[in-house]
């Protein structure tokens, strides 16, 4: 594969993350990393003030140096005010996230025999835009371009969908992963890709699943000898790998015998499938409500699937899958793997956006210009050879809005509140505009600001951005300001503000843009570039 082919498709996951491309037949494959693994699990380990492990290394030094080890941070992204300290040295989830994706790329471009630089990194769906952002901002920390963020259901649904032309279908994700979910219904065709409506919980995943029964084997312990194993971080790591070990083995057995080692006592607490059930009875009614949800967005009933796509690794669990049966009378598609799914559709994707957006003379020569009819054998993806490949220059793939996008405004009584320009749902790209008025008489500013969210007030939303129109003539009250909203498909907002009388406009793109300012960037990004990711390297 020549180097200005390769565009890696990035599943960074709570737990586990995973890197694709599409290689030289039109195929997606999984990337193994330097350990041989085709997932790498998001776990570091810093060794030093400069030195960190990425991967299953870092996973080996959870009992050993827990409170050196840094997991389940994408729960994290977005937050502004979130840092975890190691050697005395803060770190932002962008800072952190930034060390996985450097250990991803590192890993691809030996693999790859050559340098690599271009990206597309998948979010779940109901990622707002400080979350989208800080993603993005990780992945230049690592010194990836990254040409888009992509929802997770839609990479899904490309890496399944891209070579099927068969008669249309509905299909619904089911995306739980380790710390996220999300729930989208799509319209697959020939040629098309488009997401009907997608809700989601950016903090229900697998972790909560394994929290449960690691709160009920130690409760059982705690009520026999008097003392918890949550308490010392040690025995509390060492715990949550046995606990992890039996939710896996749960998925394939009918029970498990959890032992439990704490000063000096130890005991074994028995789990069987419908004991770990009942003990997340909660969190399934959670992800059954969300679909519910989604389909209620749809606007259509569950006769009305065609199929259930089941992705992340946490929907290997049967209760999940007997509870999406249940509802929907369909049995999930066979065949895909959960956990390599969502990097091939990015690498895919990343081939779309490259042709149509980045670099179309040099592209149409360098790729080939159709998928496979049949997926090679370590795709994890069926085989469906009797279905013609689709163009790739001919794939739409059609997103909605997540989270609606509206305006800050001043009413009447000077009292703020929001007005939404674009509702949830609407299909990308898109476009809106409204009409507001001065508030005070005698402005020579106006300040648009960017909400984002569901709300009608300014501690409901998130503000995202704001445009100035500034040296403005002075006027009254009540003179006309128009607000554009212009969403595109690759997920950015420009905004135009316009003063009638004069037709002078100021024109923002509020990009995905992370929360760093610009000289902590540049140091964070030099700290992710020279981190030792090898203690015996020189």
């Amino acid at each position: 594969m020549e180097k200005h082919e390769v565009v890696l498709g990035i599943d960074l996951g709570t737990t586990f993350s995973a890197i694709a491309v599409v290689n030289q037949h039109g195929s997606p494959i999984i990337i193994p990393n330097c350990e041989g693994g085709r997932t790498t699990p998001s776990v570091i380990h810093f060794y030093d003030s400069d030195g960190c492990l990425v991967g299953e290394e870092a996973v080996r030094m959870v009992v050993v140096d827990p409170s050196n080890v840094a997991r389940f941070v994408k729960r994290s992204m977005g937050e502004s005010d979130f840092s975890m300290e190691f050697f005395r040295r803060p770190y932002t989830p962008q800072e952190l996230s930034a060390l996985i994706l450097r250990k991803l790329k590192n890993d691809a471009e030996q693999f790859l025999g050559h340098q690599v630089r271009d990206a597309v990194i998948s979010v779940p769906a109901y990622f707002n835009s400080p979350q989208r952002g800080a993603t993005a901002e990780a992945g230049a920390l690592a010194g990836l371009n990254v040409l888009s963020i992509i929802n997770e259901p839609t990479a899904a649904a490309i890496a399944y969908g891209v070579d099927r032309q068969g008669p249309p279908k509905t299909i619904l994700v089911f995306d739980l992963g380790g710390g996220t979910f999300d729930v989208t219904v799509m319209d697959i065709r020939p040629g098309s890709l488009k997401t009907l409506a997608s809700d989601g919980n950016a903090e229900l995943g697998g972790k909560d699943w394994d929290d449960r029964l690691l709160n009920y084997v130690s409760e059982h312990f705690i009520e026999r000898f008097g003392d918890d194993p949550r308490d010392d971080p040690n025995p509390y790591q060492e715990l949550y790998e046995r606990i992890l070990e039996a939710k896996l083995a749960l998925s394939s057995r009918s029970n498990v015998r959890i032992p439990v080692n704490y000063r000096g006592h130890w005991m074994f607490v028995d789990v069987d499938e419908p004991l770990f059930r009942d003990l997340c009875q909660d969190l399934l009614d959670q992800c059954r409500d969300t679909c519910n949800i989604v389909m209620e967005k749809a606007g259509i009933g569950w006769e009305k699937l065609d199929e259930i796509l089941l992705v992340g690794g946490a929907t290997r669990m049967p209760m999940i899958r007997n509870m999406i049966s249940d509802m929907s009378g369909l049995s999930p598609i066979a065949g895909v793997n959960p956990d390599e799914c969502i990097a091939m559709g990015a690498a895919l994707a990343g081939i779309f956006r490259h042709r149509q957006n980045m670099l179309p003379s040099l592209l149409e020569e360098a790729l080939p210009t159709s998928i496979t009819g049949s997926a090679s054998a370590d795709s994890g993806l069926p085989k469906d050879s009797s279905s013609p490949a689709m163009p790739l220059a001919r794939l739409e793939i059609v997103d909605i809005t997540t989270h609606p996008l509206g305006v800050l405004v001043l009413d009447a009584d000077l009292q703020e509140h929001v007005v939404n320009l674009i509702p949830e749902g609407t299909p990308l790209p898109c476009e809106k505009s409204g009409r507001f008025a001065y508030a005070y008489d005698n402005m020579t500013t106006v300040c648009v600001q960017v909400a984002e969210g569901h709300g009608s007030t300014r501690d409901e939303v998130v503000v995202v951005g704001e445009v100035i129109l500034d040296h403005l003539p002075p006027r009254v009250r009540g003179t006309p300001v128009e607000v554009l909203y212009r969403y595109t498909r690759n997920q950015l907002l420009e905004v135009y503000v316009t003063d009638i009388q004069t037709s002078n406009t100021q024109r923002a793109t509020i990009n995905l843009k992370g929360s760093l300012p610009v000289h902590r960037f540049e140091k964070a990004k030099a700290m992710v570039s020279r981190a030792k990711m090898d203690p015996l390297a020189p």
